[in-house]
């Protein structure tokens, strides 16, 4: 699990389903929670349209908090979608694939495939990327 923290560009490893499935659910939950926390503190920066079309966010309004405030919320869910990424590709290290494989999130349905290798038990075997993980 520090590896999603921590070491999120260390490729040449392998994951195990449990640890890719936790971090994948951690990183959700913290992605809410920081939509959420994001949404609560730019509340007081839009307005109710007079119209009552809906709300708006007249250009005005945007001061060097909401600029600061956007940008560390961009950092911290960038830095999260890493440490997701590197948890993926070295799943699929356990599962004897190259990290590469990842790629297919760029095709339509390639997603489809991804989660079929996420879900694929671990190679219980020395492989490229470590040895099995419990060995005995």
């Amino acid at each position: 699990m520090k590896d999603f923290f921590f070491a999120p560009f260390k490729w040449n490893a392998r994951s195990t389903r449990k640890e890719f499935w936790v971090s994948y659910a951690i990183q959700f939950v913290i992605s809410i929670i920081i939509g959420t926390i994001e949404l609560l503190a730019l509340l007081p920066y839009t307005t109710v349209d007079t119209n009552g079309t809906g709300w708006t966010e007249p250009v005005s309004s945007i001061t060097i908090t909401f600029i600061i405030i956007n940008v560390i919320v961009a950092i911290l869910l960038i830095w999260l979608k890493l440490g997701l990424l590197g948890t993926a590709v070295r799943r699929l290290h356990d599962t004897n694939h190259e990290g590469w494989w990842i790629l297919l999130y760029l095709v339509p349905f390639g997603w489809i495939f991804i989660i079929y290798f996420m879900i694929l038990p671990t190679v219980e075997k020395p492989v490229r990327w470590g040895n099995y993980l419990f060995t005995k």
